[in-house]
């Protein structure tokens, strides 16, 4: 304390205010200041203005508490200058000046700009506390704003070479105080985070604190966690050469950073993340980069640890920094980059990590200091100072610009305004002069300033820092502030208010651009963390339709930089600034050193002369009179008399100052010193203190009576309890006593009793066991003898049933036979009387008829003559009618035949065209066919569209009103209804629609007990407006029997429980319990509620909008099927008009002759589809063909050319180009969808109805007689482009040739055509058209021959681009659109066309806003709850919205939006129809899941709907939470299965990251909800399954299933050679890689020279498995394959693309992959085996050069192998296992020799069967062999001959043992120079390269060759350094770029996969190999 007043009692040096200095110049500025600096008084007041020297060192308590106590409500000048001093007033400048206060700390690098913001804040935050302690507030802001800064400071500070903690961002404090003077929140501001720093420092300064901290302050766990060691490893921070610095205690920041993350309420998980970010960032640094085809990254174990801490996959980060994609016709394509490419990636990557973690914590700062609304602020800027280093970057650039603006926002407050006001106010006054800056900002800022011309060139692709210095010397070089270097550099300079400075440009653009590439993102955002998601979330991709157009208006650094300054400075510009100026007293940071020349200079250029002048002579201080009279209304006396404001001021300041030198009046305000002001507050303050005082005093006597008068009534109120107290208390132990005897009696006589009654209870249990006893034996006898009688009645019984039977059988013969004849004489007797009978009906009926006859005839002669009468007048009428009709069909005929007319002309141009050489306008001529088509056809057009899709008009789109209707039928009476015409459906309704909903509902009122069902009432309710109404009946008068205010009521409950559906109202005075029929009808009233009371007005006029829909219509009429409206005259209905369909004609009668024209104009307008669109409204026209999906394709009927517009709304379709009559629209939202044309899906050749043979020499046109003219020929020569054979005819004589379908015919340029093709006739036959088939064509001799797909596409690629054959131009191309109710298949004969058409919807879709479902916005609302931690807040959620709750019933629609269209391509053939049906269907699964005998089909069911659609992955996520959500019993057996599927699709499928968050948090809260439960178990599964689940390709199989139902892991077998097999446990997420990890291991194989890998095998078919596939997939692909066999497949299909092997089943296998060092293994090890098996398993395949003999040499050496020596009987059963049978199919070729002496192909011992047979017929053979048995038969006599070859060399190699047999034979294999090498039989078919069209390509550890089949010697090498490039541009197809050859290297074969692996596997253990890293 003692100390604390020596400092503030000392004597000050020079003066602490320099505007009372006597000599006004810069000298004496400096003196003053030195003085002040030795004395280690560091402040100096300027007026207001304080300016700060940086000492370098700790001046004791000058920042004690006890200092901040002295100067709290202090004015300026009342103590020494100090930074507190100012804090103080601009804290109670808040209430002084009723507004926002901000301090402005401004100085060069560090002049201690960073420690100034401390000390504010500080102060700031003491202030408030001490304020909350007063009233009880929290301190926990204030706490966290301070702790704010070492976070803030170790990711944002760092060492420069003048700062050792220099800001490298700026930053704006906001403090937001109360009216109480507490802080209630803040906010801070974030600039230009100098990212590159993280990448690269300066010689001797340091990267950011943080990364040092993290190091150095880490414990080892962290440490070892996050991969790290010492700093001297990391590229990052070593590469400056400065890592520690005595100064810094990197422990300590990393102490005070976790502290203050923990104030900020950031969970241990979060900061766990963060320090992963910074080691990742750490590890990527030190990433480097070889050129192997392409960029490869040099170490993968540096990779992999980035990776792991990312939380990505290192192979997809691995190409993301080597590789760059770019879309291309909606493909993608990959470029490999170079080295220089790679690290460029590799820093941006790294830098924009950083920069959004930094931003991610500013953001949780603000979070945890969230402003409230509040009085006022206090801010605080601290931003970069002024630099000018040796070389200066873009950096530096933005730092010295905001560095202007700062300075010209203090010149324009200090100089401008001031003196500007000064002189308004007619103040006495001389302007100073100052240095003004405008220029120098104007040269950066305005138009073509230096900000825009880079801004401009950084958008150009081309654009260089070379081209941008050239314009920025073409503009600028005469501009009186910028500088011209002298020499021709890459350098500009600046004339900056604090000195020039140069600019180096190195470097601009690319900082500018900020470029970081999509594919970095793609990867960062497939992060499996939250953290590093969350990080890049609202970072959008430019690879998106249309992007081209969103990167010219994607903003650069500078121009973002550029608006946050504008943003900074709208905030300065609202507050009250103070000015701190901070003065660096020298270069080298030692402290009591004082430079002049550095200090003068930075005097000179902050103006602090003119500062000190303006403040010495200025009135700092200005106050409005009326505010100045109430602000020192208490200094005014009683005696003041005058009432005028400014006379007050003027008595007032009179009394202070008569001469008028501190203070002065201008016209609206007072200027004042600013120690007059002082004086005035000091006076002030002390008069308002006394006044306080004696309110105080009244008010402190009030309150001691009061309390003390409460006091006497507490006491008289203790003391009459302590008396009731001590009087019950005896009495209840008097009580007790009683009891107590009591109870002792009470037990004495029971246990008396007890005893009597068990004696009794024994006694009779005695009696009752004897009489058991007794009864049993009774019982037993009796038994016996019943069942003796029982067997003789039985004896008895069957005796006489048996006589019985005998009996009744003679009795029934009898009297069948007596019955017989008795039936005999009555049918006699029968037929003798209706004989009779019908002999005198006869007679009768004569009678009869004859009087009949008569009576008839005189009926018909009358009818006839009045039939004649009719017959007469209807022929009248027929014969009007007929000629009418005549007359009709005449006029159609001859329209008819006028069409016909024109396509023959069409067809006669067409003809005439054949011989000539120019192209023919395909497009022109079916456009215009198309054209008169559609306008022939108008009245017949059956276009689905008409029917389904909207017709809308600009004008009149609603219209409603009564009308009287008459719609025919039996009863034809007029009806009155009120009408609505609305969305192109005319309703009507029996009376206006005024209920927004109405239903019968059973109600209880009163309360929520509803045991009782008496009270229970059935009411009609009716829900207006805001009001609920209840009436007894439907009925128009029935009375109404309550009204419930929707608003007003307290809450709306859902209250079901069980089958109950019901809801509960409740209101201040009543609770209504309301029941619903069915769940249904519940939730529609629940919902309609909720909105009602939610809903504001403009909200409530839409819902009552919406009522008018046809489901509450008692009919409806869509407005596309009305043929005419029209008035009619009706004598009863003078408004009458009629409304004609096609089935009806309604009559509607209007009320007025207005409204009848009203309704007309309505209908005609909606009816005729008239529309007019401005140039702005039509983004895309023109004519396309139109198909209805899901419609049979007719041609002529489905397809339909129309013209469309497409809006910003919808896609309009119109049936000519004068938008007359409007077909439909289609609208567009967001779930709508266009797919994109598609060479392989969506290329049609579509074929018009009428084709006409356009090339060709028509030699004899048919015309005339039919018969004469039946045979008629074409010829096409070689300049024809068609040749093939056809017969034409017509079907008419007067129609003209056509054809329908054709025989592909034969380009006579193609290689396939033979010669004799190339003029073929075409000839007339009996048929109406020629039959054609796309693949077939027609051969010599008349056969026919089907072409496979390869040789279409050899026919095709025959004809050049530049003139495409003709059936180029019939293709079309088409692209679908999904709507919400269609789809639409859309064709348009161009390319380009169909793109952009495409191109142009997509646009119109994604610029809709997202649709959201409520479930949607429930989820947010509970992920904003849950990082909040409001608990509450969650169970209210779910409490008041049932559809995130377990429902029993079925659901109406999904939980999310789902994209409309039919699903498409080939899961339509699975029964799929549109994504909304099949997730109704899975819930509905859901929901019955319990009741399944066997879940297993029912999940498996679910998983592959959702594998096969991928959007219902998300969907059937949220379904199962919502099942699993309230659910009453955790295990019940429905809500356990659901879990189960649960787990299943946790371990399936990785949902998008929103649901992510909302599955980890259901599982999490159900766990805390029900800990102890089988529940929780399933669970804590799923959670962990859903930490390492991988994209999979197939659903799990059905074992694995199995184990996940059971929680456990599954068991997968491994084979390997010699039928070797091992048990492995993975789960649904073990990668191949990590199997093979742990087999190396197992096997101890961890230092063997080759590398391992799994295989999927069946027989010799193997297919390599990538290290990071998923293994349980692998093993569901071979269940789903087994599954296909045993459907009846067997293997065909797979046996075709190369799946299967005869039906052998498929294995794991281990086996080597790459063969690194075939010569070093040893032989007794397990690697040399592996080495053997595969070697072998080559020679059987045929993949290994050698010659007969040899292979048979090597085939003996494996039978010594496998048996030892031959015994005589021995036999080789399958040759297949040690020769490659292959060769024997095929006719041996010459081979070379390199280690047997050569034979002749006839010396040789295969000289079987195949000799005799011709090539084609052995290929004949061998196409149509079916089956093992057919080939056997074939070659059996080789096959023989070669086993009998092998037995014989297997003979001489008696007595060798077997390991010398596997010697011998692995170094014969390595005696091949290429042994190792991997072969792979490809076919060449580029001409250029001189190489056979079958061939081997080998590749192996050092290059990859070319080889003829079975030569050991290669044609060519290709070394790895020299291939620049390899991959499949197309499916087949293997492409090879080599250095120094002019062509490429292409070949065709199915392996291009396992090649391409193969050869990036190569290179990659050259890089580790390269970089000394084992393998």
């Amino acid at each position: 304390m003692a100390e604390t007043v020596k400092i503030l009692q000392a004597p000050q040096a020079g003066l602490s205010d320099m505007a009372k200095l006597q000599d006004l110049n810069v000298e004496s500025i400096l003196e003053n200041i030195r003085q002040r600096f030795e004395a280690d008084q560091i402040y100096t007041y300027i007026g207001s203005i304080l300016a700060a020297v940086n000492p370098y060192k700790t001046i004791p308590n000058l920042y004690d508490f006890e200092v901040m106590e002295a100067y709290d409500k202090r004015h300026i000048g009342d103590l020494p200058p100090h930074i507190y001093a100012i804090a103080n007033d601009a804290y109670y400048s808040m209430w002084k000046q009723t507004a926002n206060q901000c301090v402005l700390i401004s100085g060069e690098s560090g002049a201690g700009k960073t420690e100034s913001t401390k000390f504010i804040l500080n102060y700031l935050s003491k202030m408030s506390q001490a304020s909350a302690v007063e009233t009880g507030n929290d301190v926990s802001v204030e706490k966290c704003i301070l702790q704010s800064s070492p976070i803030l400071e170790a990711f944002g500070n760092a060492k420069t070479v003048y700062n050792n903690n220099s800001s490298r961002f700026g930053k704006f404090i906001q403090l937001a105080f109360s009216s109480r003077g507490v802080i209630e929140g803040g906010k801070v501001q974030d600039y230009l985070l100098e990212k590159n720093r993280v990448v690269g420092q300066n010689p001797g300064e340091r990267n950011y604190h943080i990364f040092y901290a993290l190091i150095l302050g880490a414990p080892d766990e962290m440490k070892q966690k996050l991969g790290l060691g010492a700093p001297e490893k990391y590229k990052y921070i070593n590469q400056s050469g400065c890592i520690k610095d005595p100064n810094i205690n990197d422990q300590q920041i990393y102490s005070d950073v976790n502290e203050a993350l923990k104030d900020m309420k950031l969970n241990d998980e979060q900061v766990s993340d963060m320090f992963e970010l910074l080691g990742a960032i750490l590890h990527i640094g030190n990433l480097d980069f070889i050129t192997a085809g392409g960029a490869q990254v040099s170490s993968m174990s540096v990779l992999k640890q980035a990776a792991d801490l990312l939380s990505v996959d290192e192979y997809q980060l691995a190409n993301a920094l080597t590789e760059k994609t770019r879309l291309l016709r909606g493909e993608l394509i990959s470029t490999p980059l170079d080295e220089h490419q790679a690290r460029d990636s590799r820093d941006s990557l790294a830098m924009n990590l950083y920069a959004r973690c930094f931003h991610w914590i500013i953001s949780r700062i603000n979070v945890r200091i969230r402003t409230k609304p509040t009085f006022h602020s206090v801010g605080v800027l601290d931003i970069f100072g002024f630099e000018n280093f040796e070389v200066n970057r873009f950096e530096q650039f933005n730092i010295n610009f905001a560095n202007e603006k700062l300075q010209e926002y203090f010149n324009k407050h200090i100089f401008s305004l001031e003196q500007h006001e000064y002189n308004a106010e007619g103040l006495d006054w001389v302007d100073i002069d100052w240095q003004d800056n405008g220029e120098c900002l104007d040269l950066i800022v305005r138009k073509l300033g230096l900000l825009s011309l880079i801004d401009e060139e950084s958008r150009f692709p081309k654009g260089t820092d070379g081209t941008m210095l050239d314009k920025l010397h073409s503009n600028h070089a005469k501009n009186g502030f910028y500088i011209k270097p002298r020499v021709n550099n890459s350098k500009f300079g600046i004339k900056h208010y604090a000195g020039d400075v140069f600019y180096e440009t190195t470097g601009f653009l690319e900082k500018n651009r900020d470029t970081f590439r999509d594919e970095m993102l793609t990867t960062i955002k497939e992060s499996r963390s939250d953290f590093i998601y969350d990080l890049f979330e609202d970072m959008q991709e430019s690879s998106q339709p249309n992007a081209a157009k969103k990167n010219r208006k994607k903003p650069t650094v500078s121009s973002q930089f550029q608006e946050s300054l504008h943003s900074l400075m709208s905030t300065l510009s609202a507050c009250n600034p103070y000015f701190v100026r901070c003065i660096k007293p020298n270069s080298t940071k030692a402290p009591n050193a004082f430079e002049k020349t550095l200090t003068l200079n930075q005097l000179r250029y902050s103006g602090m002369l003119e500062t000190v002048k303006i403040r010495r002579a200025g009135f700092p201080v200005r106050r409005l009179f009326d505010d100045f009279v109430r602000r020192y209304r208490p200094l005014l006396g009683k005696d003041t008399q005058s009432s005028h404001s400014q006379h007050k001021c003027i008595s007032l300041l009179s009394s202070y100052e008569s001469t008028n030198q501190k203070w002065q009046i201008g016209r609206t305000k007072v200027f004042l010193k600013e120690d007059l002001e002082i004086k005035l507050e000091r006076d002030r303050a002390e008069r308002v203190e006394t006044l306080v005082t004696k309110a105080k005093a009244c008010f402190k006597g009030y309150r001691a009576r009061k309390a003390y008068k409460a006091t006497v009534a507490k006491i008289v109120f203790v003391q009459k309890y302590c008396r009731m107290y001590r009087q019950r208390r005896r009495f209840l132990n008097l009580k007790d006593a009683t009891i107590t005897l009591q109870r002792y009696e009470r037990g004495r006589k029971a246990r008396q009793l007890f005893h009597v009654m068990m004696e009794e209870r024994r006694m009779e249990e005695e009696r009752k066991r004897e009489e058991q006893r007794r009864r049993a034996e009774e019982e037993q006898r009796e038994l016996e003898r019943l069942k003796a009688e029982a067997k003789l009645r039985e004896l008895e019984e069957l005796q006489a049933k048996l006589e019985e039977d005998a009996r009744i059988k003679a009795e029934e013969e009898a009297a069948k036979k007596k019955r017989e004849e008795e039936e005999r004489q009555r049918v006699l007797e029968k037929a003798k009387a209706i004989e009779a009978a019908k002999r005198l009906e006869e007679e009768q009926a004569k009678i009869r008829a004859e009087e009949e006859r008569l009576k008839l005839e005189n009926e018909l002669r009358i009818r006839r003559e009045e039939e004649a009468l009719r017959l007469e007048k209807e022929e009248a009428e027929r014969l009007v009618e007929e000629k009418r009709l005549e007359e009709e069909v005449r006029r159609r005929e001859e329209e008819l035949a006028y069409a016909m007319q024109q396509v023959m002309t069409h067809f006669d141009d067409s003809i005439a065209q054949l011989n000539s050489p120019s192209d023919l306008n395909l497009d022109k001529y079916y456009g215009d066919m198309f054209e008169e088509a559609d306008q022939d056809s108008e009245y017949q057009d059956d276009d689905p569209d008409e029917d389904s899709v909207s017709r809308k008009s600009d004008d009149l789109q609603y219209w409603e009103g009564y009308l009287n209707m008459k719609c025919g039928g039996m009863v034809n009476t007029w009806k009155k209804r009120y009408c609505v015409l609305r969305d192109e459906t005319l309703m009507w309704f029996r009376a206006k629609q005024e209920a927004l909903k109405s239903g019968w509902l059973m109600k209880k009122g009163g309360g929520t007990s509803t045991l009782s069902r008496r009270n229970w009432r059935k009411r009609f309710f009716v829900l207006k407006g805001i009001e609920l109404a209840y009436y007894e009946s439907d009925s128009d008068g029935a009375p109404c029997k309550g009204i419930i205010n929707i608003k007003q009521t307290k809450d709306i409950l859902d209250s079901s429980f069980g089958r109950e559906s019901s809801l509960d109202i409740i209101t201040d005075k009543r609770t209504y319990h309301i029941v619903a029929d069915n769940a249904d009808d519940l939730s529609e009233w629940f919902s309609i509620l909720m909105r009602v009371k939610n809903a504001n007005e403009y909200e409530l006029k839409q819902m009552q909008d919406e009522d008018a829909n046809p489901k509450n219509a008692i009919g409806t009429l869509d407005v596309a099927v009305i043929d005419s409206v029209v008035p009619v005259h009706l004598q009863t209905k003078p408004n009458a008009f009629a409304i004609i369909t096609a089935e009806r004609v309604f009559n509607m009668s209007a009320d007025s002759p207005e409204d009848m024209n009203g309704w007309l104009k309505a209908l005609t307008q909606y009816h005729k589809g008239q529309r007019t669109y401005s140039k702005e409204e039509i983004l895309m026209s023109g004519w396309l063909t139109k198909e209805n999906t899901g419609t049979i394709s007719r041609p002529g009927i489905t397809r339909k050319k129309r013209y469309f517009i497409l809006t910003s709304h919808s896609l309009d379709i119109y049936k000519s180009v004068d938008l007359q009559h409007k077909l439909g629209a289609i609208a567009l939202n967001r779930l709508c969808s266009v797919t994109v044309p598609d060479d392989k899906m969506f290329k049609e050749i579509d074929y018009p109805p009428e084709l006409v043979i356009m090339n060709g020499n028509r030699r004899s046109p048919p015309s005339g007689n039919p018969e004469t003219n039946r045979r008629s020929s074409f010829s096409f020569g070689r300049k024809s482009s068609i040749s093939g054979l056809a017969t034409l005819s017509r079907p008419r004589s007067n129609s003209r040739p056509y054809v329908r379908d054709y025989d592909l015919p034969l380009p006579t340029n193609s290689p396939v055509a033979s010669p004799t093709m190339r003029r073929r006739k075409l000839s007339w036959g009996k048929k109406s058209k020629i039959k054609m088939d796309l693949r077939t064509a027609m051969f010599q001799g008349g056969r026919r021959h089907t072409w496979s797909s390869k040789m279409m596409r050899n026919l095709f690629r025959c004809y050049p681009r530049s003139k495409p054959w003709w059936l180029h131009d019939l293709r079309t191309w088409k692209f679908t659109i999904h709507s919400r109710r269609y789809s639409y298949n859309l064709f348009t004969p161009s390319n380009d066309e169909a793109w952009k058409w495409t191109y142009a919807i997509q646009e119109v879709i994604d610029s809709k806003p997202p649709i959201e479902t409520p479930s949607q916005i429930l989820i947010k609302e509970l992920r904003e709850a849950s990082l909040n931690g409001y608990n509450d807040e969650i169970d209210k959620i779910y409490k008041l919205n049932p559809i995130l709750r377990n429902v029993p019933y079925m659901l109406k629609s999904p939980l999310l939006p789902l994209p409309y269209g039919q699903i498409m391509s080939s899961n339509l053939d699975k029964g799929y129809t549109t994504l909304q049906d099949e997730a109704v269907k899975i819930f509905n699964v859901l929901q019955g899941s319990e009741q399944l005998p066997d879940p297993m089909p029912v999940i498996q069911g679910i998983l592959q709907t959702c594998q096969d659609l991928k959007p219902l992955q998300d969907e059937v996520y949220c379904q199962l939470v919502k099942q699993t959500t309230w659910v009453k019993d955790a295990d019940n057996l429905n809500n356990l299965r659901n879990w189960q599927i649960l787990c299943c699709m946790c371990c399936t499928f990785i949902p998008s990251r929103s649901i992510l968050r909302y599955v980890r948090f259901h599982i999490k809260r159900q766990v805390e909800l029900s800990p102890k439960t089988q529940m929780a178990a399933y669970a804590g599964y799923a959670l962990e399954a859903l930490k390492r689940t991988r994209t999979r390709e197939f659903v799990p199989s059905r074992d694995e299933i199995i184990a996940i139902l059971g929680r456990r892991d599954m068991n997968a077998t491994v084979f390997c050679h010699g039928g070797g097999s091992c048990q492995i446990s993975i789960n649904s997420s073990t990668t191949a890689g990590q199997v093979i990890h742990t087999l190396v291991k197992g096997m101890n194989l961890d230092s063997c020279y080759n590398r391992f890998s799994l295989y999927e095998k069946s027989g010799l078919v193997e297919k390599a498995i990538d290290d990071r596939s998923v293994v349980a997939d692998i093993l569901a692909k071979f269940e789903s394959l087994n599954a296909q066999n045993d459907d009846g497949n067997k293997d065909s299909r797979f046996r075709a693309r190369g799946l299967s092997d005869r039906g052998k089943p498929w294995q794991l296998f281990f086996k080597l992959f790459c063969f690194l060092d075939t010569q070093s293994v040893k032989p007794d090890s397990i690697e040399y085996s592996f080495l053997f098996e595969q070697a072998h398993e080559e020679v059987i395949r045929g993949k290994f050069p050698a010659t007969d003999e040899q292979l048979i040499h090597l085939s003996a050496l494996r039978m010594q192998f496998d048996k030892g020596d031959y015994v005589h009987g021995d036999w080789i059963n399958d040759l297949t296992e040690v020769y490659p049978v292959d060769r024997l199919k095929v006719k041996p070729k010459e081979d070379n020799d390199f280690g047997f002496q050569q034979r002749d192909r006839k010396d040789t011992f295969i000289s079987g069967t195949l000799r005799g047979i011709g090539e084609k017929t052995l290929k004949r053979l061998q196409k149509s062999a079916s089956d093992d048995n057919i080939l056997e038969s074939v070659y059996r006599d080789d096959v023989s001959a070669t086993i009998t070859a092998i037995i014989d060399k297997w003979r001489t190699l008696k007595g060798t043992s077997a390991e010398r047999a596997q010697n011998i034979y692995m170094s014969f294999m390595r005696s091949w120079k290429y042994f190792g090498s991997r072969l792979f039989e490809v076919e060449c078919h580029d001409g250029r390269q001189a190489y056979p069209k079958s061939i081997w390509l080998s590749v192996n550890k050092s290059m990859v060759a070319v080889h003829k089949i079975n030569d050991p010697n290669p044609l060519d090498e290709f070394p790895y350094e020299k291939i620049l490039s390899f991959g499949a541009p197309i499916p087949n197809e293997y492409k090879i770029i080599v250095e120094g050859r002019r062509s490429e290297l292409t070949f065709d074969t199915t392996e291009v996969f396992e090649i391409a692996k193969l050869m990036k596997a190569y290179i990659n253990e050259i890089v580790k190999k390269r970089n000394m890293i084992p393998a």
